[in-house]
């Protein structure tokens, strides 16, 4: 069995010194190194971590900033483009109803030329059949009453 005996006593009691000087001298410090070391390391995580989240937050501002950018550039696009569509319209309809206008002119113009052509070919058959009366007969015959049907029919 055991025996307390002086011999387990003094070895009991150097024991306990070579702890606590042990503990002053040897683990206090290491302790201390080993504590400052985990507390540097966790602050340069936390550093990290909000570094981290700042980058992040970074990030979403600039996505949510490019695409108000990209969705605001198409709508200006956009608006342009129908703005130029309704002017161009607007010009294209312009030029329409002044070709119409000038069709319209162009007409009028010819038919007044076929009238006055007309009335001057009539005269003319009628001034060439009083000639050939006046050959043919041989007197000054003069025509009164021009069939103006058959000469339409023969001028169109």
């Amino acid at each position: 069995m055991l025996e307390f005996n002086a011999t387990f006593i003094i070895s009991l009691i150097s024991f306990i010194i070579f702890i606590v000087i042990m503990n002053a001298i040897f683990y206090r410090p290491i302790l201390n190194v080993i504590n400052e070391r985990e507390k540097y390391i966790n602050d340069r995580y936390d550093d990290a971590k909000n570094s981290k989240n700042k980058a992040q937050g970074l990030l979403e501002q600039k996505e949510k900033r490019l695409s108000q950018t990209v969705s605001e550039a198409k709508k200006i696009v956009s608006e342009t483009v129908a703005e130029a569509n309704t002017e161009a319209k607007n010009k294209t309809d312009a030029v329409k109803i002044k070709c119409a206008q000038n069709i319209q002119s162009k007409k009028n113009n010819l038919r007044t030329q076929e009238y006055e052509t007309v009335k001057v070919l009539k005269q003319n058959i009628k001034d060439l059949a009083e000639n050939i009366s006046s050959k043919i007969l041989g007197e000054n015959y003069k025509i009164e009453n021009i069939d103006e049907e058959f000469i339409n029919k023969v001028l169109k």
